[in-house]
């Protein structure tokens, strides 16, 4: 650790709260990988005759926003004007997709690729009770159904993102690189993304499950330890280990910023001028992990919007995050409940 690591810091709440209520004011431009999540739920019947395998006896399905487009959806539950650029393909699956979007007032600005599938990851769910929704319920993803396409865009199709954001970066305060690795985000589009941001003053975050070479100059990336161990080929056992794969990745990648989330041990930031290890705020009641990470990256990226210190901005985050964990499947945070939460710790 350096001399200006930080572990033990007073939160001013007046602060967190003033920050989240400022939150309606701030325009975020995400752009990434547009996933429809699907959940199939049923309840434990019987054994097939089949095969030996549990018979799940159908209750309920329901779609939601995954990849981007859930870190969007997080960031529209805050009260952030949210707009969302990504490839959708031209099917029954892209209607959908529009349909949440809107119903979430997320203005979408997607690039249809017809010979390219929109992305739907299927989950099935067995549920304890015949009412999935009923609070005594207890849930269990036993498969998980993946259909996507993971080449890089077409010439056609890069060309239309950059120019997305070429339309959107005079009215937006901050842009997200939400990247799953499925094609949309590749050293053709994100360098000249990233270099755009540069030129016009605004801070590019990074949130990727994929390769960080990709996003050189960055202001920030938001990884989690295991991305991040597996992107530098090390093994972090504690702290020091974590501060130097940091300092190693900022150098190698020239951030300004790394905000490394660490599971039960909360996130640690690496900013300019400190180091700070933030602890988690919610250790006993977490039920699905499930978007976790982009709760993270979409509020710290408000809070720096509206005028947060990145410390302020990883707190938030952390606070949002620890809201989400408690819920199941990609879920959202409002800020009635991140005000609240603030006014509890």
């Amino acid at each position: 650790m350096s001399a200006n690591t930080k572990l033990n810091i007073t939160l001013d709440k007046t602060r967190l709260k003033d920050l989240v209520k400022k939150f309606s004011q701030a325009k975020i431009l995400i752009l990434g990988d547009l996933i429809l999540d699907e959940y199939l739920t049923g309840t434990p019947d019987r054994i097939s005759r089949e095969a030996p395998v549990i018979i799940l006896k159908y209750l309920s399905s329901k779609f939601a926003l995954g990849g981007s487009a859930n870190a969007a959806a997080g960031t529209a539950a805050l009260g952030a004007k949210t707009t969302l650029v990504g490839v959708l393909g031209q099917d029954s699956s892209a209607d959908v997709f529009r349909d949440i979007c809107k119903q979430l007032n997320i203005e979408l600005k997607p690039i249809i690729e017809p010979a390219r599938m929109t992305t739907v990851k299927t989950r099935i769910v067995s549920s304890s009770n015949k009412n999935p929704d009923a609070g005594t319920s207890q849930k269990q993803q036993v498969l998980r159904i993946d259909r996507e396409e993971k080449k890089p865009l077409n010439p056609q199709s890069q060309k239309a993102l950059l120019e997305s954001i070429q339309e959107e970066i005079s009215s937006t305060d901050i842009v997200l690189l939400s990247d799953y690795g499925n094609g949309v985000l590749t050293m053709d589009t994100s360098l000249p993304i990233i270099e755009f941001c540069k030129s016009h003053g605004k801070k590019s975050i990074v949130d990727s499950n994929d390769s960080f070479d990709k996003f050189p100059g960055a202001f920030s990336l938001t990884p989690n330890q295991p991305d991040l161990e597996t992107n530098l080929g090390v093994e972090i056992k504690d702290n020091f280990d974590l501060g130097q794969s940091a300092l190693k990745l900022k150098q190698k990648l020239q951030v300004d910023e790394l905000l490394v989330t660490r599971g039960a041990k909360g996130m640690a930031l690496f900013s300019k001028d400190a180091e700070y290890f933030i602890p988690a705020f919610n250790l006993s009641e977490v039920f699905d992990v499930t978007g976790a990470g982009d709760t993270v990256a979409g509020t710290y990226s408000l809070g720096l919007a509206v005028g947060a210190s990145s410390y302020e901005a990883a707190v938030l985050g952390n606070l949002a995050a620890s809201i989400a964990v408690k819920k199941y499947g990609t879920a959202t945070v409002s800020d009635t409940e991140l005000i609240e939460l603030i006014d509890r710790i």
